[in-house]
């Protein structure tokens, strides 16, 4: 394994440490969980397929006809 420096923000060390606290690990092996996360999803991101994405975000503007909410949102940005 081969070591690295990041600079973080205050805030975020501040997570990092409470978290690492709460899991009982060190915060080295936080981020590297973290890192893991991040990278199965950057790599998974582009091979999900159209049914997959739409099933992802469906029912996300219940309530409305979607046509209608688009029509709405536009009228707004060609009124400025």
């Amino acid at each position: 394994m081969q070591r690295t420096t990041i600079s973080l923000e205050p805030e975020d060390l501040v997570w990092l440490a409470h978290r690492a606290e709460v899991e009982h690990v060190p915060q080295t092996e936080v981020i590297r969980r973290a890192l893991q996360l991040y990278r199965q999803k950057a790599e998974t991101r582009g091979t999900q397929s159209f049914e997959e994405l739409a099933q992802l975000t469906s029912g996300i503007r219940q309530g409305e006809d979607g046509l209608i909410a688009q029509q709405r949102l536009r009228d707004e940005w060609s009124g400025r």
